[in-house]
């Protein structure tokens, strides 16, 4: 029984090292992308736009909405999903906190992201929601947040009765996978639609 275990459990140590070399490197790149994205955003805002602000000055409000948003449903968003990547070789109870802990990151931020928008939009008069980017954005926070609420209690809550619990986790896993990579295509959505809408404001 215990063979048939370990077996089954899918260790990294158990791949070829050919796979483990090339599965790394595709980690790599992914988070070489992720810093990226974050880092690119920040040169621009710093560089070019002026810096930030939370009050007193519109365009500055509107670049700490295009960080926080970046931020959240990029960059924290895809280090939680890359999580159970980089940390395989930790118990699993650690990664699931970790795993959470980016999901409480990137909804912090994406939630101060929206204030900021919506307080520069009430600062300019501007009317709120009338574009095809927030009504998309509405969205993905709704499926998102929708996400993290099913994550938490099903894979987090429900381990205090393991036993009982382990087969909907298991039927539920593929569901969670699949709706987590439909959220970050959203978001990257998001987020493109979000720099068209300000580029076509910026440059016409």
């Amino acid at each position: 029984m215990a063979s048939k275990n370990n077996k089954n459990s899918g260790t990294s140590s158990d791949m070829p090292i050919l796979v483990r070399c090339g599965f790394g490197f595709l980690v790599f790149v992914a988070e070489l992308l992720l810093f990226g994205v974050l880092g690119l955003c920040l040169f621009w805002i710093i560089y070019y736009c002026g810096g930030v602000a939370w009050t007193r000055d519109v365009s500055k409000q509107l670049n700490l909405h295009y960080i926080l948003m970046i931020g959240g449903f990029i960059f924290f968003n895809g280090q939680a999903i890359l999580a159970y990547r980089c940390f395989a070789c930790c118990k699993k109870i650690y990664t699931k906190v970790i795993h959470s802990g980016f999901f409480v990151l990137a909804i912090s931020s994406v939630t101060a992201g929206l204030m900021s928008a919506i307080k520069a939009h009430e600062d300019a008069a501007d009317k709120h929601f009338y574009s095809l980017h927030s009504w998309v954005g509405l969205a993905t926070m709704g499926m998102f947040a929708l996400q993290f609420m099913v994550g938490f209690v099903s894979f987090l809550v429900l381990l205090c009765c393991d036993n009982a619990t382990i087969k909907f986790r298991q039927r539920l896993l593929p569901t969670h996978i699949t709706f987590g990579l439909i959220v970050f295509g959203m978001a990257i959505v998001t987020c493109l639609t979000g720099l068209m809408q300000t580029a076509r404001h910026t440059l016409r």
